[in-house]
């Protein structure tokens, strides 16, 4: 049987049967995925597979890649292989709704021109070396004809015009959101109500001019269509896709139309404060408006608080700042956080470096809420709650540190808040109440004339809009406990350049401004797609070895400092005591025997310094031979056991 098997015919048998069953697996099994990765890194998330399924017109995606270019270049070729197999699920679920066309748009030929036309960035790949692109182009395929320039202009696009490995974290909701947004017939309308002119229209007393708008609201002018509603409002339009409260300072009938406007389904930014700046809360008030805002009503009925009357003060991430004596300090209300204090894993924060608060209130979650509470920026272990009142009139910041005691608790500064919710007005719309001076009967004929026309408004939108005593689903709701984290001062410094305004950014809050109504005007199921894994595998055991001897370096490295500073100390108490003698400038024995014992104990402790770096390389080698001996080694050892014990086993049963 076995001289049959291997014979001519019988290999020509196997090699026959092996492609008729190949065949026959694919067409039986065409389109079925199984998706081993840990993360799940080549699955669609569900909110995707909702957004495609509901697309209503097909959209052509064109993947440019310059792969000629990168040959022998693996790591930016095989990201490009990922992109290419995440582009191709998406038109695989898509049903036909989306064309993928990969692209290479090889030096000066028409597809890199066709590249550049649609805006897409050529990145340097060195100092003078090869361009390649790598980008993503989403175009309407509803009237999809680019036949002449005069088409093509009109036809809508949206782009990523680099696809950076450093967004690998959120290359699905990137992909996601160019998709939805290329399907929208009309830019997403923005409405803000606020008691700060960050529109433009104030004063500015610096210039002594008109103020122009903040530029973080600057940005959003380009982007989306902003409109102002102003703090008297008593209804929010349907068409609006995200309220943005800043500062709000309202009446109970502007707070029933944000409640009423959130339940029937709308999205919604809130900047809180314990103590505004911009409003006028610096050391020299301004004065004319409330220098803080809680919303207590509103965000009780939506979970969540901020704690009255108090600022975070976080000695780890306080900035520098000038004083009144002149001096550069240390403040801190004034704080500057990194990516270790934000969340990764949400699109807005993911990606940021730099966020920049000052006096930033304290977010939490009400007892009982029942409510999702995510934060997104949160403060160090050394920080404590500190009286608002303190920051009035301070003119040297070090005296915060009179009261600072660190709790070692973390709080939350801004924070993502999702789930049901109930009304806070279970009684219907309040009623308008209307002051008057006492005395002035002309003011109160024209004030009870406003209240019987207030009251008939509000019937008519009672009878066009019903009440609602809760959410129909989640709200989506962004809370941020600071409302100077988006003025010009703690992230961009702004120049007139022959009458334009030219911007330089320091710090990422623009960015994060621009990602949170990015991420909240799109749809639940937009908002709901998070960071995916990482393809990349750190190797997390070399990463720790390298914390453990980061720690007993600076150990190491403080002691040293110490020892230092008692040296410096008793140098100084010797030369005191010395001071009047006529060798006051010359070095005592007593001083010179203390500089040499600082001499070798610098040296002794230099030594242990470069004997934990020493340590720490032999840890990491030795950790590679021993990975090296398990896979070179023990791995074909243990399948050669196998395979052995397989045979025995199967030449016992054949005998029996």
């Amino acid at each position: 049987m076995s001289s049959r098997l291997f014979s001519k015919a019988g290999l020509i048998a196997l090699v026959v049967a092996a492609l008729v069953l190949t065949i026959a697996v694919q067409a039986l099994f065409r389109g079925a995925r199984v998706d081993l990765t840990e993360d799940k890194l080549y699955t669609l998330s569900q909110g995707t597979r909702n957004l495609v399924s509901n697309l209503q017109q097909p959209v052509t995606l064109k993947f440019y890649f310059s792969r000629q270019q990168t040959e022998g270049i693996p790591q930016i070729r095989n990201y490009a292989d990922r992109v290419q197999e995440l582009l191709q699920e998406y038109a695989q679920i898509s049903g036909g709704k989306i064309e993928l066309d990969i692209i290479d748009p090889e030096p000066f030929s028409e597809q890199e021109d066709e590249a550049a036309g649609y805006g897409l960035q050529a990145v340097p790949l060195s100092m003078g070396g090869k361009e390649i692109y790598m980008g993503l182009v989403a175009l309407d395929g509803q009237n999809l004809d680019e036949s002449s320039e005069e088409n093509k202009s009109k036809i809508k696009k949206e782009l990523i015009s680099f696809l950076s490995p450093d967004k690998e974290r959120f290359l699905e909701y990137d992909i996601s959101h160019l998709i939805y947004s290329v399907t929208q017939s009309s830019k997403p309308k923005l409405a803000i109500i606020s008691s700060i002119p960050v529109t433009g229209g104030g004063f500015d007393m610096a210039t002594r001019q008109s103020s122009q708008p903040w530029m973080s609201i600057s940005q959003l002018n380009k982007l989306y269509q902003v409109q102002n509603l102003g703090l008297s409002v008593t209804s929010i339009p349907d068409d609006i896709s995200l309220l943005i409260l800043i500062l709000p300072d309202l009446s109970p009938e502007a707070q029933y139309a944000v409640d009423q406007y959130v339940l029937r389904g709308g999205h919604a930014l809130v900047f809180l404060d314990p103590h505004s700046e911009a409003a006028g809360g610096g050391m020299h008030p301004m004065g004319g408006g409330n220098q803080s805002a809680y919303l207590e009503t509103l965000m009780g009925a939506w979970g969540v608080e901020m704690v009255p009357g108090k600022f975070v003060a976080d000695e780890e991430h306080a900035l520098t700042v000038g004083s009144g004596t002149g001096r550069s300090v240390r403040h801190l209300g004034i704080l500057g956080y990194g990516p270790d204090n934000l969340d990764g894993n949400d699109a807005v924060t993911g990606n940021l470096k730099t966020i920049n608060f000052a006096s930033v209130g304290a977010l939490r979650q009400r007892e009982g809420a029942g409510i999702t509470f995510e934060p997104l920026v949160q403060s160090s272990q050394s920080s404590a709650l500190l009286d608002a009142s303190q920051l009035q009139m301070l003119f040297d910041p070090k005296v915060l540190y009179k009261d600072f005691n660190p709790t070692g608790d973390v709080y939350t500064l801004a924070a993502r808040v999702t789930g049901p919710v109930k009304t806070a007005f279970p009684d219907g719309r309040p009623k308008p109440q209307v002051k008057a001076p006492e005395g002035d009967e002309t003011v109160m004929e024209e004030q009870e004339e406003e209240t019987v026309k207030a009251k008939n408004s509000d019937k008519e939108n009672a009878e066009e809009k019903p009440h609602l005593m809760g959410s129909d689903g989640p709200v989506n709701i962004i809370v941020v406990a600071d409302t100077d984290v988006i003025s010009n001062r703690l992230w961009v410094q702004v120049a007139n350049f022959f009458g334009q305004q030219v911007a330089s950014p320091f710090a990422s809050n623009g960015d994060m401004v621009v990602n949170m109504v990015d991420n909240l005007t799109g749809n639940a199921d937009l908002i709901s797609i998070r960071s995916r894994g990482q393809f990349s595998r750190p190797f997390t055991k070399v990463d720790e070895l390298e914390r453990q001897a980061q720690a007993r370096f600076l150990k190491t490295e403080e002691e040293l400092n110490q020892q230092l500073q008692a040296t410096e100390s008793r140098l100084v108490q010797l030369q005191m005591q010395k001071q009047g003698k006529k060798d006051e400038m010359v070095l005592s024995s007593e001083q010179a025997e203390e500089l040499k014992k600082f001499q070798q104990e610098k040296l002794k402790i230099r030594k242990q310094l470069r004997d934990v770096q020493h340590q720490l390389n032999r840890d990491i080698e030795r950790l590679g031979y021993q990975l090296k001996i398990v896979n070179i080694l023990l791995i074909p050892i243990l399948l050669t056991i196998l395979a052995l014990f397989w045979k025995v086993r199967r030449r016992r049963v054949t005998h029996e």
